[in-house]
């Protein structure tokens, strides 16, 4: 547990150190706003492995809730010798609770780049309890993801960062690396 504070101060640390802010009086004085809107929307998307239907909602500015209901991946492992292979994995029901920032929703904005559907770079912790072979799933991650759409309701995005969870074995921390290729309605 000491080693994931370790690394997310160290994380927090290294965004903060890119954050960049003009002194006033390198700021141009006829400011030119640009807008953004983010969407709450209805979503069904899918991962490498499951299904699931969402609801994003807008909080705040620049800040939304979403939550998510379907199938989701459990545990998936590769196993591979000289005369064999085997891929093994288990599908459970979940449910979970996102908060997203968009960090650079603003930005894309005034470089003229679309924000339509949400699409940004955003930050995330994710509440997520899911069925397993071993009995209730318990995780939590935080995740740093890249949002894009392309079409006028498609979207896909990544995220990466720890899994810190519980199940019937015991306490884990696990690589959360995920692609979700999905439509918004």
């Amino acid at each position: 547990m000491k080693q994931v504070l370790i690394i997310l101060s160290m994380l927090l640390c290294g965004l903060n150190t890119f954050a960049k802010v003009k002194p006033i009086e390198e700021r141009p004085q006829d400011v030119i706003t640009y807008s953004y809107n983010l969407r709450s929307n209805h979503s069904v998307s899918t991962t490498i492995f499951g299904l699931e239907y969402s609801y994003e909602g807008k909080v705040a500015d620049r800040w939304t809730l979403i939550g998510r209901v379907g199938l989701v991946p459990i545990a998936f492992s590769a196993y591979s010798e000289p005369r064999s292979t085997s891929i093994t994995g288990s599908l459970g029901v979940g449910l979970s609770f996102e908060s997203r920032w968009y960090s650079n929703i603003a930005k894309r904005a005034e470089c003229g780049r679309s924000t339509y559907n949400n699409s940004s770079d955003f930050v995330s912790m994710r509440l997520r309890a899911a069925t397993s072979a071993t009995g209730l799933e318990v995780s939590f991650t935080p995740s740093y993801g890249i949002r894009r759409t392309f079409g006028r309701l498609w979207f896909h995005e990544i995220t990466f960062g720890p899994k810190i969870g519980v199940d019937g074995r015991g306490l884990f921390l696990a690589p959360h690396i995920q692609y979700r290729l999905g439509l918004a309605f």
